[in-house]
């Protein structure tokens, strides 16, 4: 059966389409590897070519007949850019781009000033082998350590046969008559032999390319695996991969071997609960429930306790995160020993609370006077300047008392400074008992001197604790016989209550009540004196 022009060209354009086809598919898949597009693009190219080449009969669409060898050499220009693309191989374009300007230009030449046929069969014929013979020694010589050496050597056998028969192509144009018309070129054996060898050819390059693809998707998918197990297996943490449905371990690494005490063939196979690692069962369900509520399969930092196989607990921190395995929701989990961080947390909180009580014990101790228990200077000075702006700004009242233990050092004198001081005590006892309002201050002023400091408390309220504060002392019957008013202890008191709006500081609350304890001495002591005009004589 002979084959005719047009029947070659058809079934070369029918080849070519399938493999742009496939190509297209093997660029969507495979996107990230350099030299893909151009290798697209040369296929595409080259289809373009030999679809044109039969329109020459057709006088409307002779134009793109015109076009259709620079094309197919332009997909073999590609197809070398594909290669040095694909070995990452540091090569200029420019030289390529100029020797296909430089066919251009000589394959033009023939067509529109010299319209010589076999002028333009050598020029196309020589173009394709010389790049097809450069593809064919970039494959032979540029190796990658990813791409097995025999499917380098078989892609760039194909493209060396098919140099070498488009340089005998070349050579025979050279060597025999001229063609004076294109059925005669159509006539040549090697014309009609170069459609049979470049569907077979590119069939087999574009086989052999795939095959170099995907070879190195497979080594780098192996080496990204191996990294990934490296990875898991090296962490010094505990890792497991667990199925989300019932827990069911499918892999762990060397460090859940070692934190948990169970090796790899005793938990492949069984399930979290099975082998009792969790403390609380209830945790698992825990940790699905914050995988699944976030929305987006991660958990992060979540305390729980764990058990060992020697059933010793211990505190964890575990991160966990979703992934598909086989259209499986799994869990992939890591588990960091905590319990010498957990202790070291518990004993800087014991320390922290010590230090909290020690500093509060020591606040008190400053605010503390320590015959008494009571409020001492510092802490009544506080008191009363903090409660005298507050009572300005409200515009309240504020009453002030200050007591003064009569004749205490003829006290000391007789009975000893011992005895002063448990009469001190005993005082100040009566002292808190009686002011036991929450806003009340109760301190002692120094010696033997007191005062208590009463917000919101008028004169009149002010005057009946003054009473009954001189009363309850009385009533103590402190034995006093170097007192010069009565046989036992008794106090003088001054009492003064103010509106602070009309007052600049509280000294002056001080002063009114001091003023009115010396009142209360000079008219015979044993006595209540509130702070008025008449006191200032």
């Amino acid at each position: 059966m002979k084959l005719d022009f047009l029947t070659l060209a058809f079934i070369l354009c029918l080849v070519f389409v399938m493999q742009v086809i496939v190509l297209i598919v093997q660029y969507n898949v495979n996107r990230a590897y350099r030299g893909i597009g151009w290798w697209l693009l040369g296929s595409g190219f080259m289809a373009l070519g030999f679809i044109f080449m039969p329109l020459l009969t057709v006088k409307s669409l002779e134009i793109l007949a015109r076009i259709a060898n620079p094309l197919v050499v332009l997909g073999q220009v590609f197809l070398y850019f594909a290669i040095i693309q694909f070995f990452d191989v540091k090569e200029s374009r420019w030289r390529s781009i100029f020797f296909y300007a430089l066919f251009i230009i000589v394959y033009y030449y023939f067509m529109y000033i010299d319209n010589d046929i076999s002028g333009r069969t050598i020029v196309v014929s020589a173009t394709v082998a010389v790049f097809s013979l450069m593809t064919a020694f970039k494959l032979y010589f540029k190796r990658d350590k990813l791409v097995s050496g025999f499917a380098n050597f078989f892609t760039g056998t194909v493209f060396l046969i098919h140099g070498c028969f488009l340089t005998g192509n070349a050579l025979s144009a050279l060597l025999l008559p001229s063609v004076l018309s294109y059925k005669d070129l159509f006539e040549t054996f090697f014309h009609v032999m170069i459609y049979v060898v470049a569907i077979v050819t590119s069939t087999l390059w574009t086989y052999g390319f795939i095959i170099m693809v995907n070879q190195r998707l497979n080594a780098e998918n192996r080496q990204e695996r191996e990294k990934l197990q490296q990875i898991f297996n090296t962490g010094p943490d505990a890792a497991l991969i667990t199925r989300m449905r019932d827990g069911l371990i499918l892999d762990v690494n060397e460090g859940f071997s070692v934190l948990i005490g169970l090796g790899r063939n005793e938990v492949i196979g069984k399930s979290t609960l099975e082998i009792s690692v969790w403390e609380n069962i209830a945790d698992r369900d825990l940790l699905i429930d914050k995988l699944n509520g976030n929305g987006n399969g991660i958990c992060e930092n979540l305390e729980l306790v764990f058990k060992r196989k020697n059933g010793s607990r211990f505190f964890g921190i575990i991160s966990a995160r979703t992934m598909a395995i086989n259209d499986r929701p799994h869990i992939i989990s890591v588990v960091r020993d905590i319990t010498e961080r957990k202790l070291a947390e518990q004993q800087i909180q014991e320390l922290l609370q010590q230090l909290e009580i020690e500093r509060n014990t020591a606040y008190q101790n400053s605010i503390t006077d320590s015959l008494t228990g009571l409020a001492n200077r510092r802490y009544f000075d506080e008191v009363l300047e903090r409660e005298f702006y507050r009572v300005k700004r409200s515009g309240s009242s504020l009453s002030l008392i200050m007591l003064d233990v009569d004749y205490f050092k003829k006290f000391n004198d007789k009975y000893g400074h011992l005895a002063g001081d448990d009469c001190l005590r005993q005082i100040g006892f009566i002292l808190k008992t009686i002011a036991r309002h929450v806003p009340d201050t109760v301190a002692r002023y120094g010696g033997e001197e007191f005062s208590l400091i009463l917000p919101q408390t008028d004169e009149k309220g002010a005057e009946v604790l003054a009473k009954r504060i001189r009363t309850a002392v009385e009533s103590l019957s402190i034995q006093h016989l170097a007192s010069d008013i009565a046989g036992y202890v008794t106090v003088s008191i001054g009492v003064v209550t103010v509106y602070p709006t009309g007052l600049a500081s509280p000294e002056q609350v001080v002063a009114l009540a001091d003023e009115a304890l010396y009142c209360a001495k000079k008219q015979g002591r044993n006595q209540i004196a509130i702070a008025l005009s008449s006191c200032a004589d």
